[in-house]
């Protein structure tokens, strides 16, 4: 059951301050489209207690942003799982070693920042300067 208020005169059948219960649905239309007085400007009625979800249609606008919130939240799941991998890795010694391996070849070649560099950079930066990346 949807009340609706009107607020202003000759709404329908309704006058200013009725109040409508069980609203008919032109009625509960104008009052969630928020239809105003073309003269005035006023809003011709409101919604005070009803089940406005199920009169609420999406708006293009808001299906975008809901699309956006689900890819961003799967964008989120998998760098979460890349993160835990990556933990997992750390734990498991893994790019440590390889790290400090690429890391001493840098040294060895004399690469400028090699210190500041990610595993990923150190083999490019191993490779461009002629070097076998990862000691390969």
């Amino acid at each position: 059951m949807t009340i609706v208020k009107v607020l202003v005169d000759a709404v329908g059948d309704y006058n200013a301050g009725d109040i409508v219960e069980d609203a008919p649905a032109g009625l509960v239309e104008i009052a969630k489209r928020q239809v105003r007085n073309a003269a005035t400007g006023k809003l011709l009625a409101e919604i005070i207690e009803g089940d406005i979800a199920s009169t609420h249609t999406a708006s293009e606008r808001e299906l975008n942003l809901q699309e956006e919130l689900d890819e961003s939240k799967k964008r989120e799941a998998e760098l979460l799982a890349q993160i835990a991998e990556l933990q997992s890795d750390i734990q498991n010694g893994d790019l440590d070693d390889e790290l400090k391996e690429l890391k001493s070849v840098a040294k060895e070649m004399k690469i400028t920042g090699y210190t500041k560099m990610s595993i990923e950079e150190l083999k490019e930066a191993i490779a461009a300067t002629g070097g076998a990346a990862g000691g390969e």
